[in-house]
């Protein structure tokens, strides 16, 4: 009678024990939905949106090559896309301009702005969980902002030319590569010695592509667009800017 009664108490704590497992089971489950039902659907929407121009510029390129530019047509728009941007620069502090930025000004004063934010975010220690935690979510919002402009608009418009073929593919390549480092960023602890080292990895991407495009990349742009072009160029991309902002300032 002892050992049936032991063995019934043991099966009641066997059975106990497997009901906790399964309602802290349930909670994790609940939590983890609650968590991805709290995430801003916006910003969600605004990376499906990059991310399928990127696969649209990927299947286009398989399609349709493009033929490649002569030497001296690559000549030509090198030295016509500098003096535009001597020209522009110029333009810029007469008082008499549109204040209305073209595509490349556009850009330009995004990199600034990234810029500073990545200057910020390397000089953060392993103390400011905080402050990295906030930097990460507006750096990661700005620059999906950023790349979709480029992606959407910039890209496609100036692929169409040979000239600029190789350095809009290469533009593409660094928006992945850049995507990926935020994405693993925002799974390492903000407290890690982890976080400093792969932040200043982001940094240096960025930097170096920001660097390629203000170079070649915008040079190529202001040679082969008009003036017009560009401005029309500019006004697309502020504009839908400004819807993916106004996308997110919304109340879920």
């Amino acid at each position: 009678m002892a050992k049936r009664g032991s063995r019934k108490t043991a099966a009641k704590k066997r059975s106990g024990a497997k009901r906790a497992t399964d309602r802290a089971s349930s909670t994790r489950t609940k939590g983890r939905s609650t968590k991805r039902a709290g995430a801003k659907p916006s910003g969600r929407k605004t990376a499906r949106r990059k991310n399928a121009a990127r696969a649209v510029a990927t299947r286009s390129a398989r399609k349709r090559p493009t033929p490649e530019p002569s030497k001296l047509a690559s000549a030509a728009t090198a030295v016509k896309g500098a003096v535009a941007g001597a020209v522009e620069a110029v333009a810029k502090r007469l008082p008499w301009t549109s204040s209305e930025p073209d595509a490349v000004t556009l850009l330009e004063t995004d990199h600034r702005r990234l810029e500073d934010l990545l200057k910020k975010g390397e000089e953060t220690t392993e103390r400011a969980v905080k402050g990295r935690t906030q930097l990460l979510h507006t750096l990661t919002s700005e620059l999906t902002v950023h790349e979709l402009i480029e992606e959407k608009i910039l890209y496609p418009a100036l692929r169409a030319h040979p000239e600029a073929k190789d350095i809009v593919l290469e533009g593409y390549q660094e928006h992945h590569v850049a995507d990926l480092i935020v994405k693993e960023l925002h799974t390492v602890h903000k407290d890690d010695e982890q976080w400093g080292a792969k932040f200043k990895v982001l940094k240096e991407n960025i930097e170096h592509h920001i660097k390629e495009e203000e170079g070649e990349m915008f040079r190529t742009a202001r040679g082969v667009f008009s003036r017009e072009d560009l401005h029309q160029l500019g006004v697309r991309m502020a504009t839908m800017k400004a819807e993916v902002q106004r996308g997110r300032s919304r109340p879920t």
